[in-house]
């Protein structure tokens, strides 16, 4: 809430102390990239945030927990969703409402953050409580990304905005397991062990050797989150050239 009305007090709309257009240049396309890579940056610095609050091995012990909430119960979340937009959009086919269902369904960690940390959760709230939270609303986003692909591949070879594309059904599917499952996914979470390894020794190396102490442990954190974000964007521009 005070996010929000800090936003709307210094925006263009208020006292103007604000102006992103300005920054951009006067371009709303620049602008819309700006943000876009603002959020990207934002969500990932959270999204590291989440894991390293966790405690070791935490993901092997509670798998089962997460497993019904990652699986059967954002499943369920995603077709109500669906089935209620679908109800209250006029015009609005299915496949487009599953899209967005997908965008509303997986917990945002920046907004859950605010319901586990602090004096009101340290009382009110049991610590396996804010685990499991944290932990879900951290591996959602990830997996909210298959909930996205599979109405959007679907619209682009069955929907109206198919129109010229051929493959139907059978290369949407196609599509969705190889790239968005074998390419995005797995990838992504062999790229992550990948660099969480590489951190962690050289964390545990450099406190071996007094180089840091556990008050700089925040800012590594953060520096890790840039790192990963950083090296990825990078090694998906080398790939695409």
């Amino acid at each position: 809430m005070i996010s929000t009305l800090a936003g709307v007090v210094f925006s263009p709309h208020a006292t103007n102390l604000v102006k992103p257009l300005e920054y951009a240049g006067g371009d709303p396309a620049t602008l819309d990239s700006i943000t876009l890579y603002f959020c990207h940056l934002v969500l990932g610095v959270q999204l590291v945030l989440a894991g390293i609050q966790l405690p070791s091995r935490y993901l092997k012990r509670e798998w089962r927990p997460l497993s019904l909430l990652l699986g059967p119960g954002m499943l369920f979340m995603w077709l109500m969703t669906t089935l209620l937009i679908w109800a209250l959009v006029p015009n609005l086919s299915f496949l487009h409402a599953l899209a967005v269902a997908a965008c509303v369904t997986p917990t945002d960690p920046v907004l859950s953050n605010s319901i586990v940390k602090g004096k009101f959760a340290d009382k009110n709230i049991p610590r396996d409580l804010q685990r499991i939270i944290i932990a879900e609303s951290g591996a959602n986003d990830g997996l909210g990304y298959p909930f996205l692909m599979l109405p959007m591949y679907l619209i682009q070879f069955l929907g109206e905005g198919g129109a010229g594309q051929t493959g139907g059904a059978g290369k949407a599917i196609g599509f969705w397991f190889g790239i968005t499952w074998g390419y995005v996914i797995i990838m992504s979470c062999l790229y992550g062990a990948l660099c969480g390894w590489i951190f962690k020794e050289a964390l545990h190396w450099a406190e071996e050797r007094k180089y840091v102490d556990r008050e700089s442990f925040l800012i590594f954190a953060i520096t890790l989150a840039v790192s990963v974000h950083v090296l990825c964007g990078t090694c998906l521009k080398l790939i695409g050239q």
